[in-house]
């Protein structure tokens, strides 16, 4: 799993996003009713958000709920450059990726489960949407770049 993220670009710590389904999401307003272009641009600028304010990478990979195409959410990104898509990711390589993340974005429920098993901090899209509304995004990804040191096995 190392050798794969080193090859997409990411050298350092990173988050982990799986853009999943907004609609499934409360507090989330979807205009268009939840046009997936529009769900699409909402996670780029996610990722865009979490560069600028944890100074980490992102890394992209599909939700298991659906939701848009980790590649799309990248080609919307501003920053492309500390962002990448890992594709066909197993569910081995996933729990590698959770377990050697700084956090985790995501709606999907599962992936929420596993991070939280393995203590990674996370996030689901309402929440951020709650913290850009009330400008406390910087507090809800504080946890994410200040985090310590990895665990053992990573």
């Amino acid at each position: 799993m190392l050798r794969r993220l080193h090859r997409a670009g990411i050298t350092r710590g990173f988050v982990l996003v799986a853009p999943s389904e907004l609609a499934r999401q409360p507090l989330i307003e979807l205009p268009d009713g939840g046009n997936p272009a529009h769900q699409a641009r909402w996670w780029s600028a996610l990722c865009d958000l979490i560069t600028t304010q944890t100074g980490l990478s992102v890394a992209l990979v599909d939700a298991a709920d659906g939701g848009p195409d980790a590649q799309r959410v990248l080609d919307g990104a501003r920053d492309r450059k500390k962002m990448a898509v890992l594709e066909d990711v197993t569910r081995a390589e996933r729990s590698a990726l959770l377990e050697i993340s700084r956090g985790v974005c995501t709606g999907d429920r599962e992936l929420l489960t596993e991070a939280g098993v393995l203590d990674a901090p996370t996030c689901e899209p309402w929440q951020v949407q709650m913290a850009i509304r009330s400008q406390a995004a910087s507090d809800l990804f504080a946890s994410m770049a200040w985090s310590g040191v990895l665990a053992a096995s990573a």
